[in-house]
């Protein structure tokens, strides 16, 4: 083995260990979260100390560089935990190998530095955004952003923009990339589920943005990446689709085996009320169910793992993923999620009427295992719709694969 694949497996080690450590806190502080609506300070130190928002940053500036595999097993640890904590951990590492990915080294020295130290979150697709293109950058005069995971605890924001020419014709997606000072976070995550992710909508007016700043989606989506100076490390050839798409699988992934997992923890205690079952554990119906929700989280791995395999594969072949490649990833990650949240639903039928306390464990990790199915990236109806068209010959129906 070289010595960059120990110092990785070094790494990821005592990422993982970090991440298990974690998680029983996490588990904790989950009341808190929610009436918080975004992760107490407590958790942001403890993830930051522990290296846990630099999973997926460049070595070259403090990160630790893992693959996506890698990447599942520890975010998916923290899923068992708090499914908030999970998210946020997600979306911040994975915006902040978007940063790394479509951004050239003169960005990277001012937002990563030499620790790599920073929480950048983001968000694709705007509500709604008004720009003008200007000769050494672009000036957005408002711009309307919904679900900005992690915006409480982010230093830099990940904007999708329209990119515009001079006549103002729209020409293609960007993003622009900017320090929180210019962003307003409104007040507006008031939900049932993930409450402690702290996806508020952000606004910005009147900020210009120079071309540096600035980058193309529409290109990165080709696998046209602006960082050359990280185009000898796999993980900066990742396809950029694909990968959005799968982080989006890890905190589901540990709410599912946290459902499980409390479920057996349970059993040998139960009893199914107004039947002759004293025991829960000996019933048929039991055992039926059991198995029918173990073997969906189970599936779900399989798809979910086999997705970043994929992802990990074509980045070190340095060939960028093709496009029916791209497809299943999406398909995978669709059906998977869909799975998930069938077994959730499975473990919640079976919990008797005290699931429905609001501070029942099943109960919380229901309503957060509600999320990651609304998420138009993993929409199981979209990637499931997106996936049979190519089967049968049809074009796609989005750009974004």
């Amino acid at each position: 083995m070289s010595e960059q694949m120990v110092e990785i497996s070094s790494s990821y080690q005592m990422l993982l260990e970090s991440a298990k450590k974690v998680s029983p806190r996490l588990k904790e502080r989950v009341q808190e979260v929610d009436q918080l609506r975004m992760l107490p300070q407590d958790t942001i130190s403890e993830l930051k100390a522990a290296g846990l928002f630099k999973i997926l940053t460049p070595k070259k500036y403090g990160g630790h560089q893992l693959n996506f595999r890698q990447y599942l097993d520890i975010v998916s640890e923290l899923g068992k935990g708090c499914g908030s904590t999970a998210w946020v951990s997600s979306l911040i590492n994975v915006v902040n190998w978007m940063v790394a990915t479509t951004f050239t080294e003169e960005v990277h020295k001012i937002v990563f530095g030499e620790d790599g130290d920073v929480n950048c979150c983001g968000v694709l697709e705007p509500r709604n955004c008004e720009v003008r293109r200007e000769p050494d950058g672009v000036y957005i005069k408002k711009g309307l952003w919904g679900f900005a995971s992690g915006s409480r605890h982010a230093d830099y924001f990940f904007l999708g923009i329209p990119i515009v020419n001079e006549n103002g014709v729209t020409e293609g997606l960007g993003a622009a990339l900017l320090p929180k000072k210019y962003v307003k976070i409104l007040d507006d995550w008031h939900t049932i589920s993930m409450r402690g992710t702290g996806s508020n909508s952000v606004t910005v007016e009147d900020v210009f943005v120079p071309n540096s700043w600035v980058t193309s989606i529409s290109k990165a989506i080709k696998g046209d990446y602006p960082s050359t100076h990280l185009q000898n490390q796999a993980l900066y050839r990742s396809a950029f689709i694909p990968v959005s798409a799968l982080v989006l699988m890890a905190p589901g992934l540990g709410l599912g085996i946290a459902a499980k997992e409390y479920f057996i923890e349970k059993l040998p205690s139960r009893r199914i009320q107004y039947t002759w079952y004293n025991k829960q554990a000996e019933a048929p119906v039991t055992h039926l169910q059991l198995a029918e929700a173990v073997m969906k989280i189970e599936a779900a791995s399989l798809l979910t793992y086999r997705a970043a395999d994929e992802i990990d594969k074509w980045a070190q072949k340095d060939v960028y993923m093709d496009f029916n490649s791209r497809v299943q990833v999406r398909a995978d990650c669709s059906y998977a999620n869909r799975l998930v949240s069938e077994a959730v639903d499975i473990f919640m039928s079976m919990g008797g009427g005290s699931v429905i306390s609001e501070n029942n464990t099943l109960s919380r990790i229901m309503k957060d295992a509600k999320t990651p199915p609304q998420h138009g990236l993993i929409v199981p109806t979209t990637g499931l719709e997106l996936y049979g068209r190519i089967l049968a010959g049809q074009e796609s129906n989005t750009l974004l694969v």
